[in-house]
């Protein structure tokens, strides 16, 4: 089979789809992969949802041509608020909990991408920090996934 993409894209794009296909939440932008460095204090209107790659590594396990990859990825969630005390930060904590369940332990129906470790970044969602001085709920998820060699 030809390869049509690197593994870094088509894990990220996996999670992606599988952020975008919950019906448990309601996103006001589809979740989108993104080469991009996060800003995290641009300019938000609604909540952001953007799934990034950091690191890659190839499994060395066989003598094939090619072999499994590893990736590391993190999925941001952004979304400005009115004020700290609003029903709009209790509203994200429950969005990235429902999140985090969406995508951990996921395996593509194909078997290609499959999430081994999914976990919160940091012990404070939303970041505290950011949420008083700027009033942006902001929560990272920290995954590892593995892509298929191609066969």
């Amino acid at each position: 089979m030809a390869v049509t993409q690197a593994p870094s894209i088509e894990a990220c794009e996996a999670i992606a789809l599988r952020i975008n296909s919950g019906t448990a939440y309601c996103l006001d932008l589809r979740a989108q992969y993104t080469e991009q460095i996060v800003d995290f204090l641009e300019d938000l209107h609604e909540l952001r949802v953007d799934v990034v790659p950091e690191e890659e590594e190839t499994l060395e396990e066989t003598l094939d041509v090619e072999n499994r990859t590893s990736h590391q990825i993190r999925v941001h969630l952004r979304k400005k608020v009115t004020s700290v005390d609003s029903d709009d930060v209790q509203a994200f904590k429950l969005l990235v909990r429902q999140v985090f369940q969406r995508i951990n332990n996921y395996d593509t129906s194909d078997g290609r991408v499959k999430v081994w470790e999914c976990e919160n970044e940091s012990k404070q969602v939303p970041d505290k920090t950011i949420l008083q001085q700027n009033l942006l709920c902001l929560a990272t998820i920290l995954l590892r996934v593995e892509v298929e060699a191609s066969a």
